[in-house]
């Protein structure tokens, strides 16, 4: 009998274990789910560093792509400075190296932007010339290469 006791401890010492186990699966899921968490809250976070290294002054250097703005056609898509005041007095245009241009000429003229954030709008200007596209990401790559990763480049407005 001592040996069906002994057993059956054993068999309890091993669902003990299975159970141990399956609790160390279960902490090692919500690690897995928390370091994923993570991942994206430092995505997002270096973005925001990112623009937080460089001093815009009052203003935030952001573009967009939107259809349809003063009279044109929904799917007649242009581009627009997102802050208002870069945007005052500035129309949308086909061309997004009109509004690169117009970004980082107000960032010295009435955003009162560091030297080195108009030099990193200079860069970044050089860089969508470079690329020579027209559509949604040439909005957004501009917006991440200033350090405004995962703006929505749809909206007129911040």
């Amino acid at each position: 009998m001592a040996m069906l006791i002994t057993g059956g401890n054993n068999g309890n010492n091993d669902n003990a274990q299975d159970g141990q186990d399956d609790a160390a699966d279960d902490n090692n899921a919500g690690n897995g789910a928390g370091n994923g968490g993570n991942a994206g809250g430092n995505a997002g976070g270096n973005a925001g560093g990112n623009a937080g290294a460089l001093d815009f002054g009052v203003c935030q250097p952001t573009m967009a792509r939107v259809g349809g703005l003063n009279g044109r056609p929904a799917d007649e898509f242009t581009f627009i400075p997102q802050d208002p005041l870069i945007a005052e007095g500035q129309q949308e245009a086909l061309n997004p190296n009109i509004i690169t241009n117009r970004i980082c000429d107000q960032l010295t003229n009435v955003c009162d932007a560091s030297a080195d954030a108009v030099a990193a709008c200079e860069d970044a200007q050089a860089q969508i010339e470079a690329l020579g596209t027209r559509d949604q990401s040439t909005a957004d790559t501009w917006n991440a290469l200033l350090g405004f990763d995962g703006v929505d480049s749809t909206q007129q407005q911040v």
